[in-house]
């Protein structure tokens, strides 16, 4: 209760901070900077920034995608603020500018903010409004107000968030043009991207921050309500060669679907995507070196394998995130990564059950280990043949209703899969609709070269045409990787 209300200050926090200097920047244009409205809402502004501290350390607000953040944190807007959220992105956009980064020092000057408001108005009159702007601010003395400008993130690229998170189940879609496909497979490369920065600062003993990796995460939830079946034909991606970033952006993908499902809010699928997206940052290093080899591992390297996982742990101690944040996530990667089993900490008693999210956690980790390529393993199983093993499981690693909904979300053939259809045909399955037992898929046509090319789509429970059974009967489900088909490829052309 203590951790949500905090999340609660936060965010209304948030909207204040961008409230008050969208109102500033307004203000000051009808009245001058010693007028009463004026003073009042910079005197509110600057108590906002001042409770935006913490610990000393700069309090930073910053634009992303269209979307605005405090200190890291997204801004979630209630209804009445998503226009002024449209024109601050706009605003922001104009003057090439990301962020502003406000020290705390010895207090925040009401000159400097006056001067700031002054700049960020006259900035879009200048050629190079952001070089302007940041030469006025550094050599007119504010030194206290740093503006920013990060060449990674794409300024202004979406208009906000028309949906409020009051901590329900809220997977709306947003107002704009849903994503394309295609747009979808450059989320996930972007991820993958994300993933190997991160890994690599991590195995060079580097502080790594997971502020891009919380970006990621909140694309794919806006993903999940607008598109939720591509996002699980994304999860099809297989990769040997990027294996341990595809297993990781595949299991996020997974739980924050899985999650969805169970009845997750936003704020919750965000906390799940982050935390599975992680979960294998002990592995980052050992596993690379590992994952290459063909044939089985030797024992050496299977105990080098189990003892990653305290590595993990300490891993997400070390990236530079806030506290709240670090102890959302540990809980569900110690208690997976530890291996604890479900039935035995029952038995054993204890007090605080396995969290819903560490029993999602296992399930998705498990299915896409299974169906992937694995140096221990001669082949890897079909992903209908995973999901049929994980429902008749009694060893009691996994949570029996949450291995149930998996395989509910997933359907009989999932997403991906490589069909065998009677008479010799090939296709893959698309992500499983719940108001049919049958999937849609994509029919693989054979091209002059003898490789195969994307045919049309089509649905599998169509009736033959003399009304007796399926006109394209399902003889065999198999793993497309064991065949070199890249699933995504036909799913997501």
């Amino acid at each position: 209760m203590a951790q949500e209300e905090r999340r609660v200050r936060e965010v209304s926090l948030g909207e204040t901070v961008l409230h008050g200097l969208f109102r500033l920047l307004q203000v000051v244009k009808i009245h001058q900077a010693n007028n009463r409205l004026f003073s009042e809402n910079l005197q509110g502004f600057k108590d906002g920034l001042r409770k935006a501290w913490r610990e000393g350390r700069a309090a930073s607000f910053s634009l992303s995608r269209g979307r605005f953040y405090l200190n890291d944190e997204r801004i979630v807007y209630t209804p009445t603020m998503w226009a002024t959220s449209v024109k601050m992105a706009e605003f922001f956009q104009e003057r090439n500018l990301s962020g502003l980064r406000f020290e705390p020092k010895e207090g925040l000057l009401d000159e400097e903010i006056v001067l700031l408001i002054s700049n960020l108005n006259a900035a879009k009159r200048h050629p190079e409004p952001f070089e302007w702007l940041r030469d006025n601010l550094t050599t007119s003395g504010g030194w206290r107000i740093v503006p920013v400008r990060d060449e990674d993130n794409t300024v202004g690229e979406r208009g906000g968030d028309a949906a409020a998170d009051g901590g329900k189940n809220i997977l709306t879609r947003t107002e704009g043009a849903a994503r394309t496909r295609g747009q979808a497979r450059q989320m996930y490369s972007q991820a993958l991207t994300v993933m190997r920065g991160l890994v690599e600062r991590l195995t060079a003993g580097k502080k790594a921050s997971i502020q891009k990796s919380k970006r990621i995460v909140e694309e794919f939830i806006d993903l999940l309500g607008e598109e939720p079946e591509t996002c699980l034909e994304l999860a099809a991606v297989r990769d040997h060669a990027d294996q341990l970033y595809t297993h990781s952006v595949n299991v996020s993908l997974l739980s924050m679907a899985l999650g969805a499902r169970l009845g997750y809010s936003r704020r919750h699928l965000e906390e799940l995507g982050l935390v599975a997206l992680l979960h294998d940052l002990g592995k980052a290093g050992d596993f690379l070196n590992t994952a290459g080899k063909s044939g089985e591992l030797e024992e050496k390297e299977l105990a080098q394998v189990r003892n990653l996982s305290l590595q993990s742990v300490a891993r997400v101690i070390r990236l530079n995130a806030g506290y709240h944040l670090k102890l959302t996530m540990l809980r569900p990667i110690g208690e997976r990564q530890l291996g604890v089993n479900p039935a035995d900490r029952r038995t054993a008693g204890r007090k605080k059950p396995l969290s819903l999210s560490s029993r999602i956690l296992a399930v998705t980790d498990r299915y896409d280990a299974m169906t992937s390529h694995r140096p221990y393993r001669d082949k890897p199983m079909s992903f209908s043949a995973a999901v049929r093993e994980m429902v008749d499981d009694s060893s009691g690693a996994l949570d029996p209703l949450v291995a149930r909904v998996f395989a509910q979300m997933m359907g009989p053939w999932p997403a991906g899969s490589l069909l065998v259809l009677e008479g010799g045909g090939l296709a893959v399955a698309k992500a499983a609709n719940d108001l049919s037992v049958y999937p849609g898929a994509v029919l693989l046509d054979r091209d002059p070269g003898g490789g195969l090319a994307q045919g049309q789509t089509v649905d599998l429970g169509e009736p033959a045409e003399d009304g007796r059974g399926l006109k394209r009967r399902i003889v065999a489900s198999l793993n497309p990787c064991e065949y070199d088909v890249q699933a995504a490829d036909y799913l997501l052309p």
